[in-house]
């Protein structure tokens, strides 16, 4: 991922490893600027920042979009001459719960004389361990990913039941990932149809039915980039059963 603008008297270059991150992964890269000016130039409010913004005051230039998490800077008292170049080598390591990226919000890269000047989008997806749970909803549980959101400390995913009557009451599943020290919480909000108490003829209202699940490291990995298929998908299993007993 590359990005450049020119400041007068200065250009800026700067080039990130990758075009795309997960959560905890670690961003590096290189910044580098060239004074074309004929005197020469402080570089000390210089540098590069990662910055969590939303999408649309960013898009409007608002100078208070970004919400600054980490910054890399040249020394102070770092000067650089006419026609002379400098180079930073930058590096960030993302929280292991932190926001992915979304229709709304996203992290960003600013550079530049302080470091806000320019930006560059950085699209950050779910850890691997919550993305392979998604696969085995949806090939062992017939859930449909519909889509995925940033939420508080937590990745939500939205899913669609299968079109079976033991989830005919069902319309929906919203499903909040999160790891809690080296612990795995899965949050479970489902969207479903009940009937209504209070009507006097057979009325169908909407409800919500939210239950959660903690599993250890032994229960949902066997090890660096294996997951335990069979720990997960029995903790799903539990979870299910529970919603399948309750249907109209």
């Amino acid at each position: 991922m590359k990005g450049a603008f020119f400041q007068k008297p200065l250009e800026w270059q700067i080039d990130v490893t990758g075009e795309s991150w997960a959560q905890g992964d670690v961003i590096k890269g290189e910044l580098r600027v060239k004074n074309l000016g004929d005197s020469p130039v402080n570089l000390a409010t210089a540098g590069v920042r990662l910055s969590y913004a939303d999408i649309k005051k960013v898009h409007s230039r608002d100078e208070k979009a970004f919400k600054q998490e980490a910054e890399v800077l040249f020394p102070a008292g770092t000067m650089i001459a006419p026609q002379e170049s400098n180079a930073l080598s930058i590096q960030f390591t993302l929280p292991i719960n932190c926001p992915v990226t979304d229709s709304k919000a996203s992290y960003y890269v600013t550079y530049g004389l302080t470091a806000l000047e320019s930006n560059l989008q950085v699209h950050v997806g779910p850890r691997k361990l919550f993305t392979e749970i998604m696969k085995l909803m949806e090939t062992f549980q017939r859930f449909k990913p519909k889509s995925i959101k940033a939420s508080k400390g937590a990745v939500e995913f939205k899913l669609l039941p299968p079109t079976s009557r033991e989830y005919a009451h069902v319309e929906a599943l919203h499903l909040e990932q999160s790891l809690q020290g080296d612990q795995l919480k899965l949050d479970f909000t489902f969207k479903v149809k009940i009937l209504d108490p209070n009507s006097v003829t057979t009325k169908v209202a909407k409800d919500e039915r939210h239950l959660s699940k903690v599993l250890t490291p032994r229960e949902y990995s066997l090890g660096r980039d294996m997951i335990n298929q069979d720990g997960i998908l029995k903790a799903l299993e539990e979870i299910l059963v529970q919603i399948k007993m309750k249907g109209l």
